[in-house]
């Protein structure tokens, strides 16, 4: 595989569910499967949150707005642009939009992000 710039505009962006979180997966086991991650953006409208729950690690990286985890040990973490938050696979936290946000996420192995996204998807 060759050095890539790649951009939003080389996927798609797909709705989560209901809410007003909106991903685009740019490095996925589809679309490069000898990479050794999965990456993507994520937007989410201001007061949008879920609960996140994943079997793979994921990296949070906020580039505009301002994201909180609260961990179910009762730990709050807001991070802001430039900042990032780590949540290790297997965890359950709460999640939400201070602001409007966007963020890059990297998730490992992923294999396993392509089993959980195809699973959420048929629930």
């Amino acid at each position: 595989m060759n050095v890539q710039k790649i951009t939003t505009a080389d996927g798609s962006w797909a709705a989560v569910g209901d809410h007003r979180i909106y991903v685009n997966d740019l490095i996925d086991a589809a679309s490069r499967p000898d990479a050794k991650m999965t990456v993507g953006f994520a937007r989410l409208d201001k007061g949008e949150s879920m609960d996140i729950s994943f079997p793979y690690d994921e990296v949070l990286i906020v580039t505009k707005g301002s994201y909180t985890v609260r961990t179910v040990g009762g730990e709050t973490l807001t991070a802001g642009p430039g900042e990032a938050i780590y949540l290790p696979g297997g965890t359950s936290n709460a999640s939400w939009a201070e602001e409007d946000t966007e963020m890059v996420y990297v998730a490992n192995p992923p294999e396993v992000y392509a089993e959980h996204v195809a699973a959420s998807a048929g629930a």
